[in-house]
């Protein structure tokens, strides 16, 4: 091309392709590093929690450190649908595949974003966890192309099932929550000591993975507030806070963690609201879907902003693709592109 100036321009033009926005790079070079080059994203989904009690409470007692602090640093979508009478398990699907599913369906129809993540950059399992979901389902499925060797590492709460590269890191009190926390479910199952024991053991577990194994994609489920199932509303807003503590937490991590500080996406979500007594899942109608909230910070996301117009669970998925630099299956999300800068 003779023209200076048009040369300039298609140089640019390509440049903004391959760096869209500053937000990552082109990924899908041989020569690339993925423990060095690929983001990291935390998703850490918040169980069963009412708008009523968090961002619509004028004085947001129970979300503290994400109120006056957190969401100041990323970006805050207030209008979270969750479709076709979703709750835990189909928004865990939703997520993780970015197929939206009806209600009671542990029927996978794709490859989760771990498996597209792992075999994409070849990654050793314990670089990818999905932590307190409910049925192995929830996070893998084995397919022609996608076998079991991409699943992640994982810890399930409904089956108690641990991956081995998790046994080998706890320690001997931990190893007997294995055994004990199946029978006092079967004695209190959805009451508050089975839920705290849960949530807390778990937590814990979860801060020894990051600082054990460096995983590149983890998706969290703070099961906490499960315990508004069948206790009072004091249970259920003292969860809240207990979770908004450890959100916090895992946030003030990552901004020091020389391994996660500058490189990591942490997106918070709502799965579903309860109905006006606490206890129920079916508040989310097909002609009245529950509207939750959902948080994202990292590199090149806006601080600060808030986003009310209608987001989707399958965006999460659609855009940690986009950020981890994986072609998917066609799905129902769509990346969250007024996030950035």
């Amino acid at each position: 091309m003779k023209n200076p100036a048009l040369r300039f321009i298609q140089i640019s033009l390509i440049s903004a392709a391959v760096y869209f926005g500053g937000i990552r790079g082109d990924l899908c070079g041989q020569d690339k590093n993925p423990d060095k080059d690929l983001p990291n994203v935390i998703i850490m989904t918040f169980s069963g929690l009412r708008n009523s009690e968090s961002i619509e409470d004028p004085s947001h007692q129970y979300i503290p450190h994400l109120w006056n602090e957190i969401f100041k640093e990323g970006t805050l979508y207030t209008n979270l649908v969750a479709l076709n009478f979703q709750f835990h398990m189909p928004v865990v699907h939703a997520i993780n595949t970015g197929l939206t599913y009806p209600v009671f369906t542990n029927s996978l129809r794709a490859p989760s974003i771990f498996q597209y993540v792992r075999k994409r950059y070849d990654l050793p399992q314990t670089k990818l966890w999905s932590l307190g979901t409910w049925y192995k389902s929830d996070y893998a499925l084995a397919t022609e192309n996608y076998s079991q060797e991409t699943y992640p590492c994982m810890f399930s709460s409904m089956d108690f099932d641990m991956s081995p590269q998790l046994k080998e890191i706890l320690n001997k009190q931990e190893l007997s929550f294995e055994d004990s926390f199946p029978k006092l479910l079967k004695k209190n199952r959805e009451y508050w000591p089975s839920w705290d024991a849960l949530g807390d053991v778990q937590f814990g577990i979860f801060k020894k993975i990051l600082r054990k194994f460096k995983p590149k994609l983890v998706h969290y489920i703070l099961n906490d507030v499960e315990c508004a199932h069948s206790d009072t509303f004091g249970r259920y807003v003292l969860t809240i806070r207990k979770c908004d503590e450890k959100i916090s937490e895992i946030k003030e991590f990552i901004d020091q963690d020389p391994y996660y500080k500058n490189n990591t996406y942490l997106i918070v979500d709502v799965d579903h609201e309860r109905d006006l007594y606490y206890v129920d899942h079916f508040e989310n109608s097909y002609l009245n879907p529950a509207r939750v909230w959902m948080y994202i910070y990292g590199p090149g996301v806006k601080k600060g902003a808030k986003i009310n117009r209608p987001v989707y669970h399958t965006d999460i998925f659609a855009t940690v693709a986009y950020l981890m630099g994986v072609e998917t299956h066609a799905n129902d999300g769509k990346i969250l592109r007024d996030c950035f800068k």
